[in-house]
């Protein structure tokens, strides 16, 4: 059979969409493939992948993270190099097991907002590194909104003299993490903010008479009343019977942001003592000094018991304060919640006048409004 020229013209129409068909198809295929190898899976084991350039400056990356649990411990960060450990890891975004998202600040996780996370939901995280510095700032995105994970916090400890990062490291030791969309940019251009101002809600704390037996708690509240984050490097007391506690040391409080120290006078001998409370950090009117007294006192034969009507919520405990005013202040008598109804208060004194206050305490310990102030007079 022989081609004419409508033959001839229609197979290379036939042969052009053959090719253009062809084409198309390897096109699709490679964008699916291109599309497959932009994430990071893990589920018991390291997986990794190279940025497209190394950085040792400032610069962004993003991108979003899918968790299998609603309970998982996975982590996924930056590193110089392909990362086998988790101290490989000079940045991190956990999905931690409690169900809330935190972030690797030196030796620890801290979290600047309470966000807790679902499985099978994608979370778009946002991380402006300064590797000059060794330190960023982790943000996850939540219905259009940027919520703050950590402000200026440092690299993990054993990174802390990183030059260069490369690398997206994932691990997933409990559930399956999966890290897609990686995308590598400059850092926002941003104006430093001016050092944050620490705030006390006291000046002084006077724990009054107490026996050598005995010991009263008081509590200082701490507030960032600044624009920029504050990072406490320290508590410490001085004065002779008196000490400190709680988890100040070492936070990073974003502007608004509280923290509680607690401080406990015990003397060991009868007498008047005077102390301090100093809490150090990198605000402009750091130290934060707070006087501390209390006297010494023996310890007394006389008590006072008091009683209450249980709370109609369910409660796990109950705290019990005490004040020579009954304007107060008042100090905190028991270590933990009263389980009870009924306490006990052993260290008062003849011829005093005490008032005493109680509160209610959920188990998730949110406190609830003082009771009326009841006063006992000591014979």
């Amino acid at each position: 059979m022989e081609y004419g020229p409508e033959n001839h013209a229609d197979w290379k129409i036939r042969k052009t969409l053959l090719i253009f068909v062809v084409l198309l198809a390897a096109a699709i295929t490679n964008a699916a493939s291109a599309q497959a190898s932009s994430c990071v899976y893990s589920s018991g084991s390291w997986a990794n992948a190279g940025l497209a350039q190394g950085q040792a400056s400032t610069f962004r990356v993003t991108y979003d993270g899918t968790p299998s649990s609603s309970s998982a411990n996975a982590i996924s960060g930056l590193s110089s190099g392909s990362a086998q450990e988790y101290s490989d890891l000079a940045t991190g975004v956990r999905f931690n097991p409690s169900g809330t998202l935190d972030v690797r600040n030196g030796s620890r996780f801290t979290a600047a907002a309470n966000i807790a996370y679902q499985a099978g939901v994608t979370y778009h995280f946002i991380l402006d590194v300064n590797v000059a510095s060794h330190t960023y700032n982790a943000y996850v995105v939540l219905l259009y909104r940027q919520i703050t994970l950590g402000a200026n916090v440092a690299f993990r400890s054993e990174q802390s003299s990183d030059s260069i990062l490369n690398t997206v490291g994932v691990m997933s030791s409990s559930g399956a993490l999966s890290i897609c969309n990686i995308t590598l940019s400059s850092a926002p251009t941003t104006v430093a903010a001016s050092p944050s101002t620490l705030t006390a809600n006291v000046s002084s704390l006077n724990f009054g008479k107490t026996g050598l037996a005995a010991s009263g708690q008081q509590a200082v509240t701490l507030t960032n009343t600044g624009s920029s984050s504050v990072t406490i490097s320290g508590v410490s007391v001085s004065g002779a019977g008196f000490t400190a506690g709680g988890s100040a040391s070492g936070l990073t409080l974003d502007p608004k942001q509280t923290a509680t120290v607690n401080a406990t006078f015990s003397p060991f001998t009868i007498g008047s003592f005077p102390g301090s409370l100093t809490i150090t950090s990198n605000a402009k009117n750091s130290p934060v000094t707070v006087a501390l007294s209390g006297t010494g006192v023996a310890s007394s034969t006389h008590s006072v018991a008091l009683s209450w009507t249980a709370s109609r919520s369910s409660v796990a405990g109950y705290n019990v304060y005490v004040s020579p005013s009954s304007a107060g202040p008042y100090s905190l008598l028991n270590s933990s919640p009263v389980p009870s109804t009924n306490f006990v208060d052993s260290n008062v004194e003849g011829g005093d006048t005490y008032y005493f206050r109680i509160t209610s305490v959920s188990s998730s310990y949110q406190e609830s409004a003082p009771s009326a102030a009841v006063q006992a007079v000591i014979p």
